[in-house]
């Protein structure tokens, strides 16, 4: 970041940017975060304008005001930066390029911990048609189903969402929702907002895709940014129903941009055993179809796991093939590691060192977003320094994938078969 005028004005050791002006807000368990990586807080029923002031958060703040690291709540991006990597923290500050990400509040009081968000990230509820192996019942109904019909599964790590084997009910989900579109509308914090994200579950599959693509036709925002992260599992039909609807929102300048971001960790078949119920060619399919709309953004989102960092390279490959007919607007490649049951570091830095310096290699740096991602990349690298073979964690995720291959009638060993001997 040396030699880049910093937008965001707090300036101590552990600041962040997502602390003070980004919430995830998980309608399914009426819970909020600051950042994917942070602990999940209750929502007041009776004053859900409180999501992004809930007494965590502002104790949070606090500390990073006093160059402090939060308790329990931190730890990725503190771990990340004690070895000298680039941490999540310090990627999205590098990033930053619009000064009207910071809440309003810090223009007038730089010490402001009562603030407004500018960047929501929105899960309705766990509709998915896929089952990831990483994931689970909190975010996909499939796994909920597989759940009711087989025995579960308690070698599975925590993943901060509550039991990873238990899917979430909220019982006020109607009203916080209802509450929800009230809260942007009153004093126009609608129009506060530069970045409005939305998850699942699988977004496509929802009737709250459309109350949210009508709500910014209602009310237009020309500067937000709106993202979608999708399976693209999706019928043609309502595939291209969403696709005339995010294009009229752009073309009569209701929004900014729209950005459709698109999950996969890597383009060969192993893909498919990971991302269970993925079909690679339909998703090539639907891809290519993002790709000749002008007016959006296109990103793709990778899990980097044990399971698909071997074939990671043939994703980046791809990427770099979509790329070089395309000067602008290129598509945009981001990832996060996987840090529970299907950690990569699990099988030693030997065991990955050629393929992590291989796929170092083919990360472009055409841009200023491009080279902040590689440095972030290379923070995943040096994670796995002086990391050594987890024998434990690695019978732990056989047992994972054999239970799993029971549900599913797969077969991890024939899949993986460099995992039988790791």
């Amino acid at each position: 970041m040396s030699g880049k005028k910093k937008l965001f004005p707090i300036d101590t050791k552990t600041a962040c940017l997502l602390k003070w002006g980004w919430s995830n807000i998980f309608f399914q368990s009426g819970t909020t975060s600051s950042c994917h990586r942070t602990q999940k807080h209750q929502i007041p029923v009776d004053n859900f304008g409180l999501f992004h002031n809930v007494p965590k958060k502002i104790d949070d703040r606090n500390k990073m005001l006093q160059g402090e690291w939060p308790s329990n709540d931190c730890n990725y991006c503190k771990k990340v930066e004690d070895t000298g990597g680039f941490s999540d923290r310090m990627h999205q500050l590098s990033q930053q390029t619009d000064i009207n990400l910071n809440p309003p509040e810090l223009a007038k009081d730089a010490s402001a911990v009562m603030v407004t968000p500018t960047m929501l990230e929105v899960y309705f509820k766990n509709t998915c048609n896929m089952s990831c192996v990483y994931c689970g019942p909190h975010f996909s109904s499939k796994w909920q189903e597989e759940n009711k019909k087989h025995t579960k599964i308690p070698e599975l790590d925590s993943t901060g969402t509550g039991d990873v084997n238990e899917a979430q009910h909220n019982p006020h989900y109607d009203k916080q929702k209802e509450d929800f579109w009230k809260y942007l509308k009153e004093d126009n914090r609608y129009k506060t907002l530069r970045w409005f994200s939305l998850l699942g579950g699988e977004p496509l599959l929802i009737p709250e895709l459309d109350e949210c693509l009508d709500f910014w036709n209602e009310y237009p925002n020309d500067a937000l940014t709106f993202q979608l992260i999708t399976n693209l599992k999706c019928e043609d039909k309502r595939f291209d129903q969403f696709l005339a609807k995010i294009n009229n929102l752009v073309e009569k300048k209701k929004i900014y941009n729209i950005k459709v971001i698109a999950s996969i960790d890597c383009l060969t078949t192993e893909t498919e055993y990971v991302r269970y119920g993925m079909n690679l060619e339909k998703w090539m399919n639907n891809f290519t179809k993002l790709l000749d709309i002008k007016n959006i953004t296109v990103g793709i989102n990778s899990a980097v796991t044990i399971l698909t960092l071997p074939y990671f390279d043939t994703l980046l490959k791809q990427i770099n093939v979509w790329n070089s007919t395309r000067s602008s607007n290129r598509i945009i490649h981001s990832f996060n590691t996987d840090s529970k049951s299907f950690d990569p570091t699990i099988a030693g830095h030997e065991f990955f060192h050629k393929q992590l310096a291989y796929c170092t290699e083919l990360m472009p740096e055409k841009n200023l977003r491009e080279i902040s991602t590689k440095r972030y990349w290379k923070g995943i690298v040096d994670s796995f320094n002086g990391k050594q073979k987890n024998k434990e964690k690695i019978e732990n995720l056989k047992i994972i994938l054999s239970k799993l291959d029971e549900r599913r009638n797969t077969n991890w060993k024939k899949v993986f078969p460099w995992l039988v001997e790791l």
